[in-house]
């Protein structure tokens, strides 16, 4: 008995796997250099052979599972979006804090069920794992809250 073919995941797979093979072509450009003293082209040649990777066991799988009756759900792609542009909106105009505290309470949303707790305290540990490491520990110039 054969299985159906899941075309969705078939179609994130071959999405994956050429926006792969793009990256690597575009990094094949750059001097590769080595292990020791990596060149500019290594990152990206490197970046791209893993979504490559990635997509061939992606494709791969679609062998191994159940073709999923419900595929559209736009409550997390739509929440997960709102938290992007919430982030990028806010991060100049309110600091670091408020812009990830708001990235994390709209992502939250994103599943079912909703838990509030949970989401205040990842808010809060990213909220100061930020201030560290941004703020001080690289130093970049942004607030962490601004009045």
């Amino acid at each position: 008995m054969t299985r159906p073919i899941n075309g969705l995941q078939l179609g994130a797979a071959l999405l994956l796997g050429l926006l792969g093979l793009y990256i690597i072509w575009q990094g094949s450009s750059y001097d590769i250099g080595s292990l020791r003293r990596m060149g500019p082209g290594f990152f990206p040649i490197m970046v791209g052979s893993v979504l490559l990777l990635f997509s061939v066991l992606l494709a791969a799988e679609q062998w191994r599972t159940e073709k999923e009756q419900d595929f559209w759900i736009p409550r997390p792609i739509l929440m997960i979006s709102a938290g992007f542009v919430a982030f990028a909106a806010l991060l100049e105009r309110t600091g670091l804090v408020p812009a990830t505290l708001a990235l994390v309470m709209l992502v939250s949303l994103s599943e079912k069920p909703v838990r509030p707790l949970a989401a205040i305290a990842t808010a809060v540990c990213l909220s100061v794992l930020g201030v560290s490491v941004f703020i001080y520990g690289l130093g970049i110039p942004v607030a962490a809250i601004r009045w």
